[in-house]
């Protein structure tokens, strides 16, 4: 769910016990709108990350491993220049809202210690983080805010910080008894809705909760309740936060986790909620692979819409050579009236338009009818049916070989834009767009004689259940790179006839069944048949997996196989989908 004021609230916390005092070591910025510090405290490293993204913002503590990109970013630069040995000294929340603040002990130009202050906004589209000097002037943001932009409050640099606008809304820690029975006094609405009018920073799902907490129907109107009894009720469970701190993720029936929560929420099955040591684990468990296809998606999105224009590109031309050799099938007639006209060319006058003729191709050779040019001699005429014969058969050669060359380019562009599903990487995205590029898809990027040599991406690496390591290709070129560069007696696999990754069982041994079940069951999700109640799967030794030289990236031929019939279930393709998510830890 988003993270809303009453769960940040909790956040606070954490970061607070676990990080203050701590110093911050690293500065990166994985994505346009995350930072990530690597901050020493307590004798560990810890990992925090601040995103303003606006479907995902969030602060939290992650184990997961972001991708930096080759070049930092300035505001990376600027931040890593004023943070870079400051210690963290206060967490807080702002008023129980979306906002939390890091302040920092930092030391400026001239050795002495100045305050750094990290404002993160968690307000969707709005997002954004900001530091600001003891000054409280903008040093910089990670998204500028001019007047065009919003006529209530600017964001850039040298500007002075100013806090959103704030709602006559209660904190947490100032809902008594009294200030609540002030704020629902009069109210007529839905107590849940009462709730997010009255308290600061709680969602809809939040405050249905609350209500179910506190054993009170969230759908009655606030003005046909006891509003002092109401009043005590809620007080008294905002007083018990702290000590109902137990973070749980949220799964559903496949075993994806569908949502977190600080602590077990009673309007969801209890079995359904695993227990996490902390609310960090919790939103990772949640945001593993969730946060890196949403990068990825928006990332590949104009490579994407390019192989689909180059798709249609490639189906219109199949649809002309398709038409040409329709019209081929016309071409003998041709032959056959330039025969019979010359076989009967005393028959034919002068300026006649035509004439009929026996054809002796034909059993029983009957007559037929042959259209004539009259501007034209019979001889003539009989040599532009040859040429039109001709003619149609040199389109029918070349548009068999295009056919050819074209349906290898579909296979190619079909691949490539399945392939861009398994990307984790940008490296990743640079094979399919180097693979694109080699076969006169996409343009090379700059000056290809000036570029750094692209980084090549790696394969997926799973371990089975014996303990059997398992690689899986992305994409094409990986495709190639793992089997062809496999020992000979490794065990490959690859969904039967359709598009598909190889995989490889990284043991020169022959593989238990464990590892071979599980190796087939990658091979056919990281297929195009991954929804296939009885998928074939190939494997056999790398040994007997052959590439033509001029085979298309990924295509290979295989011998002395044996096939298992793979029917993945949904607890099947989660567990795979978590799996891939953990492989870049």
């Amino acid at each position: 769910m988003p993270m809303d004021g009453f769960t940040l609230s909790f956040m606070a916390g954490e970061l607070q016990k676990t990080l203050l005092g701590g110093r911050v070591d690293k500065v990166n910025q994985p994505e346009k709108d995350a930072l990530l510090l690597l901050i020493r405290a307590g004798g560990s490293n810890h990992k925090l990350l601040l995103s303003a993204n606006a479907n995902q913002a969030r602060v939290q503590l992650t184990a997961h491993n972001y991708e930096n990109p080759m070049e930092p970013p300035m505001f990376c630069m600027l931040m890593r220049k004023h943070l870079l040995g400051a210690r963290l000294v206060e967490v807080k929340q702002i008023h129980g809202d979306r906002i939390l603040a890091l302040v920092f002990d930092a030391i400026d130009e001239m050795n002495d210690h100045v305050n750094r202050t990290l404002y993160l906004e968690i307000m969707g589209r709005h997002s954004n983080l900001s530091l600001v000097n003891e000054k409280g002037v903008i040093v910089d943001a990670i998204r500028h805010v001019n007047a065009e932009m919003s006529r209530v409050r600017t964001v850039l640099p040298g500007d002075d910080y100013q806090l959103p606008p704030m709602q006559d809304k209660l904190s947490p820690e100032d809902c008594s008894r009294e200030n609540l029975t002030e704020k629902l006094q009069g109210l007529s609405m839905p107590l849940h809705k009462a709730l997010m009018e009255t308290v600061s920073g709680m969602a809809g799902l939040c405050s249905r909760e609350v209500c179910a907490q506190i054993g009170l129907d969230g759908a009655t109107p606030v003005s046909e309740m006891d509003i002092p009894f109401l009043s005590a009720r809620l007080a008294d469970f905002f007083a018990s936060l702290e000590q109902r701190f137990a973070p749980v993720t949220f799964f559903d029936e496949a075993g994806m986790a569908q949502d977190f929560f600080p602590f077990a929420y009673c309007t969801y099955p209890d079995d359904s909620q695993k227990p996490m040591e902390s609310l960090s684990a919790a939103m990772d468990e949640y945001y593993l692979g969730r946060d890196l296809r949403m990068r990825m998606q928006q990332k590949s999105l104009g490579l994407s819409r390019h192989i689909k224009n180059a798709i249609d590109r490639v189906e219109k031309k199949k649809g002309i050579m398709m038409d040409t050799l329709e019209n081929s099938d016309k071409a003998e007639q041709d032959r056959i009236f330039g025969d019979l006209l010359t076989a009967n060319l005393h028959l034919i006058g002068q300026k006649q338009e035509s004439v009929r003729v026996q054809n002796y191709y034909e059993e029983g050779m009957p007559e037929v009818e042959i259209p004539l040019n009259i501007r034209q001699t019979p001889v003539q005429n009989a040599q532009s049916y040859y040429k039109k014969y001709r003619k149609a058969k040199v389109a029918e050669q070349y548009a068999l070989e295009q056919l050819e060359v074209i349906e290898k380019d579909l296979l190619l562009l079909e691949t490539a834009l399945e392939d861009l599903e398994k990307c984790q990487t940008t490296a990743d995205l640079g094979d399919i767009r180097l693979l694109l590029s080699q076969n006169g898809f996409l343009r090379p990027e700059g000056n290809p004689k000036k570029q750094k040599k692209a980084q090549e991406g790696k394969p997926y690496r799973f371990t089975a259940p014996d303990g059997t390591v398992v690689e899986v290709g992305k994409n094409s070129l990986q495709n190639d790179r793992l089997t062809l560069h496999a020992r000979g007696n490794e065990t490959w696999l690859h969904a039967q006839g359709i598009p598909g990754s190889h995989v490889i069982i990284r043991t020169e041994q022959e593989p238990s069944d464990e590892a071979l079940l599980f190796a087939a069951k990658l091979a056919a999700y990281f297929s195009k048949g991954r929804n296939h109640p009885q998928l074939p799967v190939d494997y056999t030794l790398r040994k007997h997996v052959k590439k033509s030289a001029n085979a298309v990236a990924g295509l290979v031929t295989y011998t002395h196989f044996k096939t298992l019939i793979i029917g993945l279930t949904p607890e099947d393709q989660a567990t795979i989908l978590k799996l891939a998510g953990e492989s870049r830890r």
